[in-house]
């Protein structure tokens, strides 16, 4: 009992606390694109970027808490979550991009690729 109600004090009531073994991994890479301003056929693709936030907002009848990652230096990204649903999203374009449904389940490894538009045009 006693341990049941620390719990609930030291995640708060907000929160719900992670059950151990009901969450999963979402890792993936984030390319901002276009890189040059004109693209043509064999030019190669645009390099994964560093250092940009990808958040992950639950969805609107999920449960789950939110999270963020950070991509490192070869623009690769990867978060533990609750299992769940979630609206994933990554900053660094001209304007907030839109966002993907992912479904994170207990135990399981998904990949989410994000492209972020450039505005170079």
């Amino acid at each position: 009992m006693f341990a049941a109600v620390a719990m609930i004090l030291l995640t708060g009531c907000s929160a719900m606390p992670v059950i151990p073994g009901a969450s999963g991994t979402v890792t993936g890479t984030v390319v901002i694109g276009p890189c040059r301003p004109v693209e043509r056929v064999g030019d190669p693709p645009c390099p994964p970027r560093p250092g940009i936030k990808v958040h992950f907002d639950p969805a609107s009848s999920s449960p789950s808490a939110s999270g963020t990652a950070i991509t490192d230096a070869g623009g690769a990204y990867s978060i533990r979550l609750p299992a769940g649903g979630y609206d994933a999203w990554a900053e660094g374009g001209i304007a907030r991009a839109r966002a993907v449904r992912v479904t994170v389940q207990s135990g399981q490894t998904v990949t989410l690729n994000l492209n972020v538009d450039s505005g170079i045009r």
